[in-house]
């Protein structure tokens, strides 16, 4: 058995955190290491150039790194080496994102040690990347006191990882969830997270707008800052269908009040799933459809047809 350490930089990670922090025992956060340049530039071969080496390397220094220990086999190739460790990199992005709105993504992964003479750098694909449509000035930066919060949903996704066929609904939404913050257009990114919403409280019989209404607002009640949350979900889903059925031009979606009700729907996927997140039971609940439709027919009602 091996001892292998991952490395990935983590871009647009606006931080005001100094030393190492430990976020589960396989999982750290910590400033760039002076040595991985050394390594970067002896051994990046085909991926290090001068000038965008140096671009690279300036970049990633003035970031966060990630830091994953793994033992396990030797890789035998770069695509496997991905494959075994996509989950817990897209999981990390996904808790950064639970807590707050975020443009973090990750730059790549250097690996140690080498899986083959030379290789020791393997840069992962494009869907880890994340984007927020904020701009830098409305991102909180993250402090010590949030690693807690992150912490607590990297280790509470990474255990229900471990029997994903039991919670793949709550998956799927999580997936959506990651796929609205990868998308660099407005229309997709609002789609995505209705998907998201959809799979948490779509009706199975009803009106699908009235439903997700009464049960958005019957849910989140106590949780979400908007005074009138079923007037704004409605609006959201006026706005999706309106994206769908192609009535509206780019230009239209881009105005100030189509992107705030983008926000809007976000804002409302992440507040729902830090809801579930934090109750083993309403995991547990909306993880099954039949108790899923029994507990928020409780709460909202039934649906009218």
């Amino acid at each position: 058995m091996l001892e292998h350490l991952f490395y990935i930089p983590v871009t647009q990670f606006v931080h005001r955190l100094k030393k190492e922090y430990v976020l589960s025992p396989e999982f750290s956060l910590l400033p760039f290491p002076e040595r991985l340049e050394k390594e970067f530039r002896l051994f990046g071969h085909g991926y290090y150039k001068r000038h965008f080496g140096d671009l690279f390397l300036k970049e990633i220094q003035s970031s966060f790194l990630l830091r994953y220990f793994w033992k396990t086999e030797r890789f035998k190739t770069p695509q496997e080496l991905i494959y075994k460790i996509e989950d817990p990199i897209i999981t990390f992005l996904i808790a950064l994102r639970l807590h707050r709105p975020t443009s973090a993504g990750l730059r790549g992964v250097m690996h140690f040690p080498a899986m083959q003479e030379g290789l020791p750098f393997d840069l992962i694909d494009y869907r880890t990347g994340g984007y927020a449509l904020r701009s830098d000035k409305e991102l909180t930066p993250f402090r010590e006191e949030d690693l807690a919060s992150v912490s607590f949903y990297f280790q509470k996704l990474m255990g229900l990882l471990k029997n994903e066929f039991t919670y793949r609904r709550l998956f799927n939404t999580l997936r959506f969830f990651d796929l609205g913050y990868r998308s660099n257009n407005v229309d997709s990114r609002l789609i995505y997270f209705s998907i998201a919403l959809e799979v948490l409280y779509k009706p199975l019989k009803g009106k699908l707008t009235r439903g997700m209404c009464q049960r958005i607002a019957a849910f989140l009640k106590k949780d979400t800052p908007h005074e009138n949350v079923q007037r704004k979900v409605f609006e959201i889903f006026n706005l999706k269908a309106r994206i769908i059925h192609g009535d509206m031009t780019y230009f239209e979606i881009s105005k100030p009040l189509e992107v705030g009700l983008v926000r809007d729907i976000e804002d409302l996927a992440r507040i729902s799933l830090q809801k579930i997140l934090h109750d083993d039971v309403l995991i547990s609940t909306f993880s099954s459809i039949k108790e899923r439709e029994l507990f928020l027919k409780e709460i909202a009602g039934p649906t009218a047809d």
